[in-house]
């Protein structure tokens, strides 16, 4: 049995923890590109949703004393830490994993096989978390890991569960699959759900009745899995949930738009660095490293796109080489006149990428200059202190919004800086 701790309405409820004062009014988290991100349900209780322009809702929200708040995403990611350390000091002896920001996969087979009410424990667990970090999470119990995943929807989304569901009967696992719409499960994606429906596949429990081998033949492998999956037959583990990422971009639009190649280059090297922290994550090589910048597409000056595509001889992942690679190339990607066509838009990817543990090697190839202890001591310090601790010089960023009319909150550091600290002297 496995079981999926889910956090609930993660970023705005993660804001509420530092703003308490918010906890029963509406309040959105945005990325600070005027889209939100996250709602908690005082917003969906008025009809605001999330991913919906802000300006849209901006007079209900002030309406009901609702408040925007600029997404931290150091603070996010230490109350995300806190969370899931606080479910692994209950689980000690029982493999977990941490399967994104606020999601942990924990194995409940011991409990199980001894009989414990896993309802219960679990229960327990969701409030010893709410009482010790104050993130309210639910939870979904499963004979295998996509169970798992229904089960947690179950929770979120069906009445009479209360924010948690434990699935180990076959006609309580049949009853809820047969009200999931096939596009909830898990590893089925908008291309999948599209020829699915079309074969008069609509629901999980439909996809369930499936013949596992005929469907691996006609789309793939992971269809087949999510089919014995959801039979009951364990396929994955935890080290197949989490594919490597076959390219990694980096990508950031600006409503007052770029109109010096310094401060241009300063955004490019933020997004390169950030691509390049995130390739050596996932122990990744760049092959090939891309970067583009265009102008709105309605803006009243000549369109401007422009795309450079960077072939690298080894596989690299030190930021400094990528940000020299960049710089190389940087002039080629200017318009003529950058004032006349101010760049909206600014993306960095990696767009191949190898496996830098199963990297084949040449005898004669050059000798890396991965500088892997600088990096890994910069991904350390960031981690530790937070993201741009520590950066490098070309990753200056000077760019700054005007004001507009929609106001954001700050959500604090969950550290405290040196400077923020008291002097006390004595007199």
């Amino acid at each position: 049995m496995y079981g999926l701790i889910d956090g609930t309405r993660f970023y705005s409820e993660s804001t509420s923890i530092y703003k308490p004062e918010q906890k029963s009014l509406p309040v959105l988290v945005t990325a600070g590109q005027g889209i939100s991100i996250a709602a908690n349900r005082a917003c969906s209780n008025l009809g605001i949703q999330k991913f919906q322009p802000i300006w849209e809702n901006i007079d209900l929200l002030k309406q009901h004393r609702g408040r925007v708040y600029k997404a931290n995403f150091n603070t996010f990611s230490h109350i995300s830490d806190r969370f899931m350390s606080s479910v692994e000091a209950v689980m000690q002896g029982e493999s977990t994993f941490r399967y994104s920001v606020d999601e942990l996969f924990i194995s409940l087979a011991h409990l199980y096989s001894i009989n414990v009410n896993l309802d219960d424990f679990i229960l327990e667990l969701r409030q010893r978390v709410y009482r010790e970090t104050g993130v309210p999470v639910g939870a979904g119990v499963g004979p295998t890991l996509t169970l798992a995943k229904v089960a947690s929807w179950a929770g979120k989304n069906l009445p009479g569960f209360k924010g948690q569901c434990c699935l180990a009967v076959e006609k309580q696992i049949d009853s809820i699959l047969k009200q999931m719409p096939v596009g909830k499960v898990w590893n089925i994606g908008g291309a999948y759900q599209r020829h699915l429906k079309n074969e008069g596949i609509s629901t999980a429990l439909d996809l369930k009745r499936c013949d596992p081998k005929t469907y691996q033949k006609r789309y793939s492998i992971n269809i087949a899995n999510v089919i014995s999956e959801l039979n009951g037959v364990s396929v994955l583990n935890y080290s197949d949930i989490r594919e490597k990422k076959k390219q990694i971009w980096s990508t950031s639009s600006y409503r007052d738009r770029l109109r010096e190649s310094d401060m241009l280059f300063g955004e490019i090297a933020h997004h390169c660095a950030e691509v390049m922290a995130k390739v050596r994550t996932q122990k990744s090589e760049v092959k090939t490293l891309a970067v583009f910048i265009s102008t709105g597409k309605y803006d009243k000056c000549m369109h401007y796109y422009r795309r450079v595509d960077i072939k690298l001889n080894n596989g690299l992942t030190d930021t400094g080489k990528a940000l020299s690679e960049i710089r190389a190339v940087f002039m080629d990607l200017l318009p003529q006149n950058l004032k006349k066509q101010p760049i909206y838009k600014v993306a960095v990817g990696a767009i191949d990428l190898i496996d830098g543990e199963k990297k084949q090697f040449d005898l004669f190839e050059e000798p890396s200059s991965n500088k892997l202890e600088l990096n890994r001591a910069l991904d350390t310090i960031n981690a530790r202190f937070g993201k741009g601790t520590l950066t490098f010089g070309s990753q200056k960023r000077s760019y700054k919004e005007q004001k507009g009319n929609i106001q954001f909150e700050r959500l604090e550091d969950y550290y405290t800086d040196s400077s923020d600290l008291l002097t006390v002297r004595c007199i």
